[in-house]
């Protein structure tokens, strides 16, 4: 049974020079495109368009997929930038920032039906995980330059590893398991990516993309039985503190072999609005902060049986 529509990645070892697949998924969604003006109109003095060539040409999209153990962590090393891979099998691979200039690239391949659509320059602008009462989601939003027509593959073998409900997931904040208080999250790292500067004379198609500032966020919903939470982002027992903010770690156990760590974390928001006679929802928003050894704002370990990544 041959299959047309389709998600591949392939990492790329020059910018923009697109390689093979070596990794297919099913996702639940997956839209990539051109997108903006990709032509240069000449405006006369005449006020009628007259002259029109092509101009600076980029592609953006997104894909959804749930977080499985063996294909999305290429997605948290092209969004951080660093990884360290030890043991003999199974093998750990520890997923950080890198303070590098230029954003790592892959090529992205869609099959759309009646054609493989392949992007080539693309890097992770956002990365998202999302929980709620299902499968652990992750949200890929991806800046890209070229694209072209392909053939589709055929056949098309899914090499997704085991994936997350939402009972196989845990949180400890503070050092204390408040799986029980966590309702919902999504964690959001935002990597700052820029291709647009990467223009030069000679391409319509950028030749890099520089790495931005990482922002690293996570939106919850907490169960609101006690005031501890409230007093964490207050920073004293009973109202705002004048003094420094109180920090806290934070991890998310997906399963027993994904660790998501943010060794810094501080609470910018925090709500408990009473609306009519429904229950008081507490939503909370948390920052991640760099330690004094230079550890975070996150750090996610990965254990499988890949080699490498």
């Amino acid at each position: 049974m041959s299959v047309y529509r389709y998600f591949a990645v392939g990492e790329e070892t020059t910018f923009g020079t697109p390689v093979p697949a070596v990794e297919y998924m099913d996702p639940e969604s997956a839209e990539m495109d051109p997108s903006g003006d990709q032509a240069i109109i000449y405006e006369g003095i005449s006020g009628l368009d007259r002259i029109a060539k092509p101009g600076a040409y980029f592609s953006e999209g997104s894909v959804t997929a749930p977080v499985d153990l063996d294909v999305f962590p290429w997605f948290f090393k092209w969004a951080l930038g660093g990884v360290n891979t030890t043991g003999e099998g199974p093998y750990t691979h520890t997923f950080f920032p890198q303070q590098s200039p230029l954003m790592p690239s892959f090529t992205a391949r869609v099959g759309k039906d009646i054609f493989e659509h392949i992007f080539s320059g693309v890097v992770v602008g956002s990365l998202e995980l999302s929980l709620e009462d299902q499968l652990l989601l992750g949200t890929v939003e991806m800046l890209g330059g070229k694209d072209e027509k392909g053939t589709l593959a055929d056949p098309v073998e899914f090499t997704q590893g085991p994936v997350y409900a939402f009972h196989e997931v845990n949180a400890t904040i503070d050092g204390m398991d408040e799986s029980a208080i966590l309702e919902t999250f999504t964690l959001t790292i935002e990597t700052g990516a820029d291709n647009e500067a990467g223009r030069t004379v000679g391409s319509r198609f950028p030749r890099r993309a520089y790495r931005g500032a990482l922002v690293v966020e996570m939106e919850m919903n907490l169960a609101f039985d006690s005031t501890r939470h409230l007093e964490k982002f207050w920073g004293t027992p009973t109202g705002p503190t004048t003094g420094d903010l109180q920090e806290f770690p934070l991890t998310i156990n997906v399963g027993p072999d994904i660790d998501i760590v943010i060794p810094r974390g501080i609470y910018t928001a925090m709500e408990q609005p009473v609306g009519g006679r429904e229950r008081i929802e507490q939503t909370g928003t948390l920052r991640g902060l760099v330690t004094s050894d230079g550890t975070g704002p996150i750090q996610i370990s990965v254990t499988n049986n890949k080699t490498a990544y």
